[in-house]
């Protein structure tokens, strides 16, 4: 197996993750990592025994894939540094803060004839891929999706929207499940609880193919939830992503004989599927291995990544809207 010469660039929370699993994978060989706090890329490095570059440069220079897992307002930058020097790259969620700058990124990418991948991690959280293989052979009509986290108090709150930091995820997720089916209308809810933005929004999506999906997202609630409950025309399945299990309830009103000239009605059953224990992360590492080394495709390329950014830019326009029409009403 020919190993993949690839770098972090950002070393924060989700930048340390990406070292940690990328130093133990046999795929890979981790040429270093950057990050403009050189005192924490040294800890890191020291953590993990790898090398720290003086500048991003030098850093994709040595490289043939980096993983670029900086705050989103920087991923334009390193992203195009990385196409111009010829490096396939897997960004964070968002690609870019915005679909224009989005676009610019993907445009970048294709045009070299490199590998892009976004960073959307629930794609390949064990519970999801379980769900997936199970909607194959269903035709779905609903998905409601909840995604509620108690208010945190960090700074990180207050530089975006709910609709931006938690909702994103699951409008992917969504229209992932949603395919072939397409988004044909969007609306969006929200307002602002305890912080300068957004804190609940909720977003309906309607699709071709008389499907449509709620979704819900919060970060003031008193709990922490992550649940989908999808609805086809022969089942009910329900996710929980936080207990990691997956329940199936179907319908199947059979009148069974008992004993003595007895009978009951039988009006459902509930199935529980297994799901194996799995880290997301390492598992995406693994796919964007598979694409670069392999050239096969990328599970969630640019295109995906703007059109999740375009509909919460959608549900985001009319949250605000909405708010101001209450304020002034």
């Amino acid at each position: 197996m020919e190993r993949l010469k690839i770098g972090v660039i950002g070393t924060g929370n989700m930048g340390r993750n990406h070292v940690r699993n990328l130093a133990s994978m046999q795929q890979f060989e981790l040429v270093g990592i950057y990050d403009k706090n050189t005192e924490q890329a040294r800890k890191v490095a020291a953590e993990y025994e790898t090398k720290v570059f003086g500048t991003a440069e030098e850093l994709l220079s040595q490289a043939a894939a980096v993983v670029i897992a900086v705050p989103s307002s920087l991923h334009k930058g390193y992203g195009l540094m990385a196409a111009e020097l010829g490096v396939h790259a897997l960004i964070e969620k968002p690609l870019a803060t915005n679909s224009a700058d989005a676009r610019i990124l993907a445009d970048a990418f294709d045009s070299k004839g490199l590998k892009l991948a976004v960073g959307h991690i629930e794609r390949f959280n064990p519970v999801i891929i379980e769900l997936d293989k199970l909607l194959d052979n269903e035709q779905v009509f609903y998905i409601e999706v909840h995604r509620y986290s108690p208010f945190s108090g960090s700074g990180r709150i207050t530089d975006t929207s709910v609709i931006e930091d938690l909702m994103i995820h699951d409008v992917d997720l969504v229209c992932h499940m949603m395919e072939p089916y397409q988004v044909t209308e969007i609306h969006g809810l929200g307002q602002g609880v305890r912080s300068g933005s957004t804190d609940f929004a909720s977003c309906l999506l309607r699709f071709n193919g008389d499907a449509h999906a709620a979704i819900h997202a919060s970060r003031v609630a008193q709990e922490k939830e992550r649940s989908i409950c999808a609805h086809t025309k022969n089942a009910v399945i329900f996710a929980d992503m936080l207990g990691k299990n997956l329940t199936v309830t179907r319908n199947t009103d059979v009148v069974v004989d008992g004993v003595h000239s007895t009978s009951y009605r039988q009006n459902g059953t509930v199935e529980r599927v297994f799901v194996p224990i799995q880290e997301p992360l390492r598992s995406e590492l693994a796919a964007f291995y598979s694409a670069v080394a392999r050239d096969e495709p990328v599970a969630v390329n640019g295109a995906v990544g703007i059109r999740a950014i375009e509909i919460c830019e959608e549900v985001a326009k009319q949250a605000q809207q909405n708010s101001k029409e209450e304020k002034t009403a």
